[in-house]
């Protein structure tokens, strides 16, 4: 057994949390099985770039056209144009949705890991996985909804700011808006967690999390503003090391710095989506007493 995991199964004796406390537990869930966190962040990029090589071959032919344009002076046809533009689009929409949905896997996977682990539990990367892509389809609405949300909320502010048409409104406006999506953010940010552990909808979670998240706002914007400040110092420190390093062609830094950012991101999505988990239970403690209802259950019941 890894030695970190003594420490990590007396820590699931939950209590209220402080923001240290919270990214401390999380790191150390990071500890007591790397390799479990980095494999399940990984497999989801691997599979993208694989779907990825597969529409770009599939994609080839119709796409060839247009990489003529800029090296054949007559050009092909403009039906053959047409149809390689309307074969970019389509190629375009097929790799976002792939990378959207890679990236709803892998968050509900790392959720799912995390919870498992830091409430005592054994979990495998097949078993992550698994409950990632279950919970896809529904973190996918989930993210539509508050999107729409958001996007509702700043138009109603540009329309506004527009009939004024003063400079004192527009700063309002912004000013307004930029604490509002502040707001929704430390009021959703549990939505994920919920969404998977709980196999909630889309706007059930959105509603959940609101609730969960009542009294403690100011903590959750802790919370995330520490974790942009450590996201911000791991990618300092990586660019630094790119820069440093002795290699001068410009090229081959380039692809090292592309290297270094895709380690970096897989590295970091563990650290991101459990936080997710532990602030998840932390809430569900600090408002439904979770840690009294667990610790009954434990008891013995007479026969």
């Amino acid at each position: 057994m890894p030695p970190y995991d003594a420490a990590v199964q007396e820590g699931t004796a939950l209590r209220p949390l402080g923001v240290g406390d919270i990214v401390d537990r999380v790191f150390a869930l990071y500890r007591s099985r790397p390799l479990l966190y980095l494999t399940v962040a990984a497999i989801p990029y691997l599979v993208l770039v694989l779907v990825l090589v597969a529409l770009t071959a599939l994609f080839a032919g119709a796409l060839v056209p247009l990489g003529s344009l800029a090296t054949d002076d007559a050009g092909p046809s403009v039906d053959r144009v047409v149809a390689s533009a309307g074969a970019l689009v389509t190629y375009g929409t097929l790799v976002l949705v792939a990378a959207l949905l890679m990236s709803l896997v892998q968050s509900g996977s790392l959720v799912a890991a995390a919870a498992a682990r830091y409430m005592g539990k054994e979990t495998s990367v097949g078993a992550a996985l698994g409950a990632g892509l279950h919970a896809a389809p529904r973190l996918l609405g989930m993210g539509i909804a508050a999107v729409i949300a958001v996007s509702v909320l700043w138009t109603a502010l540009i329309i506004g700011m527009a009939i004024s048409q003063q400079w004192w409104s527009v700063l309002i406006g912004v000013v307004v808006g930029l604490v509002a999506t502040l707001y929704l953010a430390a009021s959703w940010m549990v939505s994920p967690a919920i969404v998977v552990l709980e196999s909630a909808g889309p706007l059930a979670a959105l509603r959940r999390a609101w609730r969960l998240a009542e009294g403690g706002r100011w903590r959750i914007l802790g919370l995330i503003v520490l974790l942009v400040i450590l996201q911000a110092v791991v990618s300092s420190l990586l660019s630094f090391f790119v820069i440093a390093s002795l290699v001068t062609d410009r090229t081959v830094q380039l692809v090292l710095q592309q290297a270094v950012n895709l380690l970096a991101t897989i590295a970091w999505a563990p650290v991101y989506w459990g936080t997710f988990a532990v602030l998840y239970y932390d809430l569900r403690v600090r408002k439904e007493a979770l840690d009294l209802q667990l610790a009954a259950e434990a008891l013995p019941r007479e026969v």
